[in-house]
């Protein structure tokens, strides 16, 4: 079954954090010039708090206190127990782990990855091939590049012949951290630079966690009305409704003009939205194993997907964080379809949708349809024949880690 799903044309992944979307074997691959602090010493002017696996580039480094130093240890100088340990420090991969030590650790340990654009180009460099062999049309991924010359450096690499003769489109999404206090002069700042660099930057978000009310929804209002005035045309996508509690928090994001929900979780919440979303216009985008290991549903029988999906609001699955669970899209419709009983027609309509209310621009979007529709039926006639599990043999799946924690077991 999974050979299956791995081999399976899905369309696009159109919600998905760039920074925390890499394996950490691509990571050490990467930047194995990097540092990692491995331990933790009792140093005056230690910069804090100290987080043990915290990564740092040499500049970083030589600017920390000298008692620090011995803390620290180049990548490609780790042994094979301290490798392991560090990739264990990058994942959800224990029982206890969940929504802290997603947000307020293993976030803060890749920090300094994100901010190094060369690294990041090549990261994403393997990201699309893995994606690629997985059947993958199309990634939607959220990253701010610094600077116009690190956007350009990023256009240039994405026309290089390994990445431009790939199976796979990408554009970007700027994305704002909504509980900062200057949150509202980042959305101002990144409407601009997406106006500025249309061609791959198709969309603008808002992310982080929900819980801490700062970054509610209403908050914003006035900025993106005003927004509106200036510029036209820039796609909204934004996280809303990834909490616990009953609320307006998916309706207060439609009204700041989202076009996609990032999550919706507690959309089932409020009948109100849950009719309003139903005409179609607005899609939520799913992310069934994120949700899961940052404890929004411990059992996802519980989670409202296969109503949303089946009372008419358009759905799409997604990976969210994927090099942080270790997982990938193919997981995403291996739990669904087990889960929800999802029949060949929804399984088809959740990988149109992917595409279809994606932010690309509309001669990209017609050509991904049409590319998955013509792979689909390529799909279905090599898979409908007497002999298909003779087909199916010849899959070699890359079989995520989380998989095989969590779904083939």
């Amino acid at each position: 079954m999974y050979a299956f799903f791995w081999d399976m044309p899905k369309g696009g992944d159109i919600h998905h954090h760039l920074s925390l979307s890499f394996r950490p074997e691509e990571v050490y691959e990467v930047v194995p010039h990097f540092s990692v602090r491995m331990g933790l010493s009792n140093c005056a002017g230690d910069e804090g708090p100290p987080l043990r696996y915290r990564m740092v580039s040499p500049a970083t480094l030589s600017a920390l206190p000298a008692c620090v130093h011995a803390d620290y240890k180049k990548l490609s100088d780790l042994n094979g127990e301290e490798k392991a340990a560090w990739i264990s420090a990058l994942t959800i991969d224990k029982g206890y782990e969940g929504r802290n030590e997603f947000f307020e650790v293993i976030v803060n340990r890749l920090t300094e990855v994100a901010r190094d654009t060369a690294a990041m180009r090549e990261l994403l460099a393997r990201m699309l091939k893995r994606y690629a062999r997985e059947k993958v049309l199309y990634v939607e991924t959220q990253y701010n590049a610094p600077t116009q010359e690190a956007a350009d450096l990023l256009r240039k690499r994405l026309a290089e012949q390994d990445l431009a003769s790939l199976p796979i489109s990408v554009r970007f999404q700027s994305v704002a951290i909504r509980f900062r206090p200057d949150a509202e002069e980042m959305v101002e700042r990144l409407y601009d630079f997406n106006h500025r660099n249309r061609d791959l930057w198709v969309g603008l978000n808002m992310a982080g966690r929900e819980d801490n009310t700062k970054g509610n929804a209403l908050r914003f209002l006035q900025t993106f009305r005003k927004m509106r005035r200036k510029y036209s045309g820039i796609h909204l996508s934004i996280h809303g409704g990834e909490v616990d509690a009953p609320g307006p928090e998916v309706r207060n994001t439609l009204l700041l003009g989202a076009e996609r929900i990032g999550h919706g979780t507690n959309l089932i919440s409020d009948p109100d939205a849950m009719l309003l979303m139903r005409n179609g216009r607005n899609l939520v985008e799913v992310n069934l194993v994120s949700n899961r290991l940052l404890e929004y549903f411990t059992d996802l029988r519980e989670h409202p997907f296969p109503e949303y999906l089946r009372f008419g609001i358009p759905v799409c699955l997604n990976t969210d964080d994927s090099g942080v669970w270790d997982s990938n899209l193919t997981d995403e419709y291996m739990l669904a379809s087990k889960l929800y009983n999802l029949t060949w027609a929804e399984i088809m309509q959740i990988g149109r949708n992917s595409l279809q209310y994606s932010f690309a621009e509309p001669a990209l979007k017609q050509q991904l349809l049409d590319r998955f529709e013509a792979a689909v039926k390529a799909f279905e006639t090599r898979y409908a024949t007497g002999d298909w599990k003779s087909t199916l043999a010849t899959v070699r799946p890359e079989v995520s880690r989380h998989a095989e924690r969590a779904i083939l077991h």
